[in-house]
């Protein structure tokens, strides 16, 4: 498991201990709320330093607090990544795809083709719209 969701974990134990909420620590670290919620969720890698004792100053802790002896998360705690199943998803079908379309053309000894839209270097198979002239 990764540095980030150890320090998610950790920010949001210290968070609960000190009864804040999400908001009251951006407002005293003077961070965005969005920040503070990708690092509890795991999804910012390396915070700066400046981040780290801006938190610990919002949380009432030392800076080493944060990031010594940092524990594991519980199992669970994190749901996994989503965004990579989706890209292979999509490399094999790819894969899988141009695999058939070789296969078809080498029988028939014709070239491929695909009932699938096509994207070409520069552009799509989609017609070009004309552009309105503008009133000067």
């Amino acid at each position: 498991m990764g540095l980030s969701k150890n320090i998610a974990y950790r920010l949001q134990t210290l968070r609960a201990a000190a009864s804040l909420s999400q908001q009251q620590v951006a407002d005293r670290a003077d961070l965005s709320l969005s920040l503070i919620t990708k690092m509890e969720q795991g999804r910012k890698a390396d915070p700066r330093a400046s981040t780290i004792l801006a938190l610990a100053g919002a949380l009432g802790v030392k800076p080493g607090q944060l990031i010594e002896d940092l524990t594991p998360p519980p199992e669970g705690t994190f749901p996994p990544k989503k965004g990579k199943k989706g890209k292979k998803k999509k490399k094999l079908l790819e894969a899988a795809l141009e695999g058939a379309l070789t296969t078809e053309a080498s029988e028939n000894g014709e070239p491929p083709t695909a009932d699938v839209p096509v994207t070409v270097a520069g552009g799509t198979d989609k017609p070009e719209r004309k552009k309105k002239k503008k009133k000067s």
